[in-house]
C-alpha cells in the first residue's frame, strides 16, 4: 500500500515538473502565436526572427549569470582552502 502511495506521489510530482513552463516561455510563446496571426509573409518572419533573436539573447544572459556564479563559487572554494573558514577563527 505505502509502495503504491509513493508511487503515485511521484508520479504526480515528475508530471507536475514536466508540465512546468516560466511566465518567460509562455510570453515567447504568445509572441510567436501573434507573429504567426500577420498575414503579410515577410513581416511574420521578421516578426518571428525578432522573437527568437530576443529568446537566443535571453538564454545567453543566462548562461553568462551561471558560468559567473560557478567562478564565484569556485573562487570562494578556493578562498576557503587557503585562508580556512571565518568561523574556525572564533
Amino acid at each position: 500500500m505505502r509502495r503504491r502511495l509513493v508511487v503515485a506521489a511521484s508520479l504526480c510530482a515528475g508530471l507536475m515538473l514536466a508540465g512546468c513552463q516560466t511566465w518567460q516561455d509562455r510570453a515567447d510563446s504568445e509572441a510567436l502565436a501573434e507573429c504567426a496571426r500577420i498575414a503579410d509573409a515577410a513581416k511574420r518572419k521578421a516578426c518571428q526572427s525578432d522573437v527568437m533573436a530576443a529568446y537566443a539573447e535571453a538564454e545567453r544572459k543566462e548562461k553568462d549569470r551561471l558560468v559567473e556564479a560557478g567562478k564565484a563559487a569556485d573562487e570562494r572554494e578556493l578562498l576557503q582552502e587557503v585562508y580556512g573558514s571565518p568561523k574556525d577563527r572564533s
